[in-house]
């Protein structure tokens, strides 16, 4: 077990016509997608780490919405299967402001290989981490539905 301070993550859903926008990533452990954001730093508010991991993987200005919800990461319940470090990842609902769209930096992560708008329905089909993608499926379906993405936001 290691000693290290949790890892906070803060993650953005962006979604449009029923699809979320994912940074598809490649590395030792093979082939998997992400939803776009990024750890927190000393003396980083949520709010910016969001704004800023998201312009560094996907070019793309947001608006931080509503928090989705919270994923927590014990690596021995999970047997270790995401590294040994704890982590908490906050996840919020984002709406991409005007401007630049969606895509690869010119510096990316040596990780990243895409940036990607994939359907909804496929969150739970697909290697896709944090491993939430059940549950986010059901909390957005009932908002889309219902017209009620965006209301009773706070940011």
């Amino acid at each position: 077990m290691t000693h290290l301070p949790i890892l906070v993550n803060v993650r953005g859903i962006i979604i449009r016509k029923n699809k979320v926008l994912l940074i598809k990533m490649n590395d030792e452990n093979g082939m998997y997608f992400t939803y776009p954001g990024g750890t927190v730093r000393q003396g980083e508010s949520i709010y910016d780490t969001l704004k800023r991991g998201i312009i560094l993987q996907t070019c793309a200005e947001i608006q931080v919405h509503r928090l989705l919800m919270v994923w927590e990461y014990l690596p021995e319940k999970e047997g270790f299967r995401y590294g040994d470090r704890q982590k908490i990842a906050l996840v919020f609902l984002c709406k991409q402001t005007l401007g630049k769209e969606p895509q690869m930096p010119k510096i990316p992560d040596p990780n990243q290989i895409d940036v990607t708008w994939l359907p909804l329905h496929a969150l739970d089909e697909l290697p896709v981490l944090p491993v939430i993608g059940k549950e986010l499926q059901n909390s957005l379906n009932i908002k889309i539905n219902t017209g009620n993405l965006f209301l009773n936001s706070t940011n």
